[in-house]
């Protein structure tokens, strides 16, 4: 197909938002069913609630290697096959969670990070040629809103329906419904795909979306910053609930509504942040996220049994804006920086470092929790991580 031939950008790009942000909006939500309801499906597994941590750790190692194989599959199949291959992955791994055998747990969350990896190289490889370069932040900030709608809908979703169904027949349900979704966006697959095939070959390897980051510099800064920040996204989307149930004794419930506040918040901080950061310098936009992360982190230091919900929530929602504000900007400025089609390479690239924050933060908070330091120690950590990027970021 010659680019003559192709519909013009403007009127795909609604599509594409929403195709990719839907999708990713329901792995999210898969990559969160166990820490929302684990004070449930833990002990029914004879497991710790640290678990939660290991839990965490695989299932975003295996989104670590898959996002490196990404770029090739974009190539070869089209950003839209691979979110449908994402979303039956995602079902597959809630549906081995659902058996309510320990076992599973490790292949479950294998199965859900094989599915979280390629989001975003996908989306951004999809959304990089039809977005204009001035629309570029708050296009992906946009599209980034799927993971606070994912989180949000797991916080009050899940636990409603395992009070209602029991935790099983609900983590079941969730899985299908993935593989529905899977079908359904078929009917934008062959648009949205066009020309998929065109770019494979062996030269999009395994070390494509190393290359950048091999060479230092900006690309380099810019995973690091992200693999900073993700430490402390995914340690408090992993732990908050268990926490405010264990240390704090709130309800399942309760404490799901915490972090679907937070969550909630992220929603509008990404869209406004991607607004600012087309207009201010994105390092700044960053560097003052962090700052707004280790204060939060700081925050959390005083929560307790005694802790007012209302101080909770503004807690959560500081979480939320900072912890949650900053992937769309990090996002776009992987894509902006990317050589001429290589987008989803180097987003992979970049992503890479993300996962291995998201492995090394929950990793680092659970042992934190399992060696008694408890809550403590591990938002002393995260702090740390916040406010490091500050070094580099200019």
């Amino acid at each position: 197909m010659t680019q003559h031939s192709r519909p013009d950008p403007a009127t795909l790009l609604p599509a594409a938002v929403g195709v990719t942000l839907g999708a990713q909006a329901l792995v999210v939500l898969a990559s969160l069913v166990l820490p929302v309801i684990g004070a449930l499906v833990l002990p029914a597994m004879g497991l710790p609630q640290s678990a939660l941590g290991w839990y965490a750790a695989a299932l975003f190692g295996a989104g670590a290697i898959s996002t490196l194989v990404t770029p090739p599959l974009v190539a070869r199949f089209g950003p839209v096959r691979v979110h449908q291959a994402m979303l039956a992955f995602a079902g597959s791994g809630l549906l081995a969670i659902a058996s309510g055998q320990a076992a599973a747990l490790l292949p479950g969350a294998v199965m859900i990070g094989l599915a979280y990896g390629p989001a975003n190289p996908a989306s951004s490889a999809l959304l990089a040629r039809l977005a204009p370069a001035r629309l570029r932040n708050r296009v992906f900030s946009i599209k980034q809103v799927a993971v606070p709608i994912g989180g949000a809908a797991a916080g009050v979703l899940v636990p409603v329906l395992a009070a209602a169904f029991g935790w099983q027949a609900s983590v079941a349900g969730l899985g299908l419904l993935l593989a529905v979704a899977a079908l359904v966006i078929q009917a934008w697959r062959r648009r949205l795909d066009a020309g998929a095939g065109a770019a494979s070959g062996p030269r999009l390897a395994l070390w494509a979306p190393l290359t950048a980051l091999a060479e230092g510099g900006a690309p380099l800064r810019l995973g690091a910053t992200g693999l900073c920040f993700a430490c402390v996204q995914f340690s408090f989307s992993a732990f908050l609930v268990t926490v405010l149930v264990g240390v704090a004794g709130w309800t399942i419930a309760a404490a799901g509504v915490v972090l679907t506040t937070g969550l909630l918040v992220s929603i509008a901080a990404r869209l406004a942040l991607g607004w600012v950061a087309d207009r201010v310098a994105p390092a700044r936009v960053l560097a003052g996220l962090g700052v707004a992360m280790a204060a939060a982190c700081l925050s959390g230091l005083a929560l307790g049994p005694g802790t007012p919900a209302l101080a909770v929530h503004m807690v959560a929602g500081v979480f939320g804006f900072a912890a949650f504000g900053w992937n769309g900007i990090c996002l776009a400025e992987a894509a902006r920086m990317a050589p001429a089609g290589q987008v989803a390479a180097a987003t992979s690239g970049t992503m890479t470092m993300i996962y291995g924050g998201a492995c090394l933060g929950p990793a680092l908070f659970g042992a934190a929790l399992a060696g008694g330091g408890g809550a403590t120690w591990g938002l002393l950590i995260l702090g740390g991580f916040a406010l490091a990027p500050l070094a580099w970021l200019r």
